[in-house]
């Protein structure tokens, strides 16, 4: 049964690879154009009537998956209608509540690092504020922090807290946003501000930059000077850089003297809390209250850096010092088209016009950084919902899709059962949760954990082109192929086909399976009877669940093919004409393709 399994998987990257080279990639068949007009400045006015095959595109964007439920929303009330809908609906469970919950269940006495598993696919699959856990996930991968290779026992509970913060501030303004990033205990901890010292002449300490260099780098104003639109300054034919080593240096500063939160009225002496000694240690709130200012340790000396400076204090001023530093951060001229081209890589496609990237970057300036109107602003824009009728290449345009957003679409668009989501529902439990496994292993797996990026520059960076390539002869950019290899390839095609006919995630204890199981009988019964339209039947609705649209000729012919040249006399050879059907779609480039 596995070594069948397997093979069947292997053929799938065949096919699929036979479908690269004849199919385009990007959702399906001939693209409908999209009836609504577009203003002169690019952002897509309501359309009178939205199609199940535009609604689908639209939610690939926004949402971790089109289902039938949100189809019907979309086409009721309208892009924009549901846009704002969304971006006011707040999280009832918190990533937190998930965690503890999921330690209880387990039996562990506090949250461990494989608990993140298990809240982020639960909120991404069942979360009705399907856009805000979207966007938190964009923004996660910019603003990074991760589980890996961290040995903090509650780092679990600390990146869970983070995850709600993400959340709750994806509709804020990017000043507000970046203020809580830099004081979340989370960032703190992996970008070592926490406990961060002021420098000592006496013994040649000097404060850490780890987080004052990548704030610049990764989180605000990037390494070169940006045009609005997202292009290069230049200087005598040669990038500018945005800050130098001094710089680093003066920030560096600025982030001296945080560390634990300390409560209002704690008698203890101020070391015994910046240090989380016994006296001042109470997890609950120092993984999800802001770090705390403590005067003694915060440099005292001036603050230079991004043409501004920081008198010396005669009374250390932590605040004062962080706010003046944020506030230079979030003006400073290459923020905004910094974040904004990040935000459509990361939600609509990898290679923006610069005429995109400056419409939105307009928007982040006149609304002082507010991220729901810049999310608004990318997922309404002409080249995000006409883009073959706002003079964009189609064959350059769109996004890999990343390995864990096709199984947030295969979860949501495929009908399945989370044993232990369904016992706890049945219990009452406040914070149910799917047994979800982490999918780190790139031969057998995703090779891709949410909120387990190998490092601060995510799991790719914005501007990766793969190197040996037509895209890179072209001068674009595929963020999401640095994770691809002839390894990753076939690791994915392989999973796709054991989970479909095994499960997925750990062990239920109950069961003794994979707590998630999928129910495929319905796509099933549409390949029973004995008429010759059997297979396209289960094709064409296998591609409209994970595409919104019918497969191209070519593709389809080799799908509907394969399909149904299997055999089909017991139930088991039935069920695995269907997991055929979805495999093969799902290592398409119809599907990794988002266009």
């Amino acid at each position: 049964m596995e070594w069948m399994g397997r093979a069947a998987a292997r053929s799938a990257v065949i096919m699929a690879v036979a479908a690269l080279s004849a199919c385009g990639g990007g959702g399906g068949g001939d693209k409908a154009k999209d009836p609504a007009a577009s203003t002169e400045s690019g952002i897509n006015s309501q359309a009178a009537a939205i199609s199940d095959q535009e609604a689908h595109r639209f939610l690939a964007q926004a949402s971790f998956g089109a289902t039938p439920s949100l189809l019907a929303s979309v086409r009721s009330v309208g892009y924009e209608s549901w846009i704002d809908s969304q971006l006011g609906t707040t999280t009832a469970i918190s990533h937190v509540a998930t965690v503890d919950t999921s330690a209880v269940k387990r039996g562990v006495d506090k949250p461990h690092y494989q608990d993140i598993h298990y809240t982020w696919w639960t909120h991404a699959v069942t979360d009705p504020a399907q856009l805000r856990q979207r966007v938190a996930y964009a923004l996660s991968q910019i603003f990074v922090v991760s589980t890996m290779d961290s040995t903090l026992a509650d780092i679990s509970r600390l990146v869970a807290s983070y995850m709600d913060m993400l959340t709750q501030r994806s509709t804020g303004t990017y000043r507000e946003l970046l203020e809580a990033v830099a004081l979340h205990p989370a960032m703190g901890v992996y970008l070592s501000t926490l406990q961060n010292r002021k420098e000592d002449p006496l013994s040649g300490r000097i404060p850490d930059e780890n987080f004052a260099r990548e704030v610049m780098q990764l989180f605000s104003i990037g390494l070169y000077e940006l045009n609005d639109d997202g292009t290069l300054k230049l200087r005598n034919g040669l990038p500018v850089e945005t800050y130098t080593s001094d710089d680093v240096r003066g920030l560096a500063k600025v982030f001296t003297g945080w560390s634990w939160h300390r409560p209002a009225g704690n008698t203890s002496e101020w070391w015994r809390c910046f240090q989380a000694s016994p006296g001042c240690y109470d997890v609950a709130v120092m993984t999800s209250m802001p770090m705390t200012a403590y005067a003694e340790m915060h440099s005292t000396s001036e603050k230079r850096f991004l043409g501004i400076t920081i008198p010396a204090q005669s009374s250390a001023d932590p605040a004062l010092s962080l706010r003046l530093a944020l506030d230079r951060l979030a003006s400073h001229p290459n923020t905004a088209p910094f974040i904004s081209k990040q935000l459509i890589q990361r939600l609509v496609t990898s290679n923006p016009t610069p005429a995109y990237v400056a419409r939105v970057t307009a928007v982040f300036r006149s609304t002082n950084g507010n991220l729901s109107a810049v999310v608004k602003a990318i997922l309404l824009d002409a080249e995000a919902r006409t883009p073959s009728t706002s003079g964009v290449s189609m064959p350059t345009y769109g996004k890999v899709r990343e390995p864990v957003l096709r199984l947030t679409q295969l979860l949501r668009a495929l009908p399945h059962t989370s044993a232990m989501y369904t016992s706890m529902q049945s219990a009452q439990s406040s914070a149910p949760f799917y047994f979800a496994a982490d999918t780190d292993d790139p031969a057998y797996s995703l090779g891709q954990t949410p909120m387990r990026s190998p490092s601060v520059f995510n799991f790719y960076r914005p501007g990766y082109k793969p190197p040996r390539s037509q895209m890179g002869t072209l001068q674009l950019v595929a963020p999401e192929m640095q994770t691809t290899n002839e390894t990753s390839v076939l690791g994915y095609a392989n999973f796709v086909a054991s989970i479909l006919e095994r499960g997925w995630g750990e062990d239920n204890p109950q069961t003794g399976k994979p707590d998630i199981q999928f129910n495929l009988s319905s796509l099933q019964a549409l390949d029973d009877g004995s008429d010759s339209a059997r297979p396209q039947r289960l094709v064409d609705e296998v591609a409209r669940r994970l595409l919104g649209a019918p497969l191209s000729s070519s593709l389809n012919e080799r799908v509907v093919t394969a399909v149904g040249a299997m055999p089909r006399t017991t139930d088991q050879q039935k069920r695995r004409r269907v997991v055929a059907a979805i495999t093969l779609i799902a290592v398409s480039p119809s599907y990794i393709v988002q266009q």
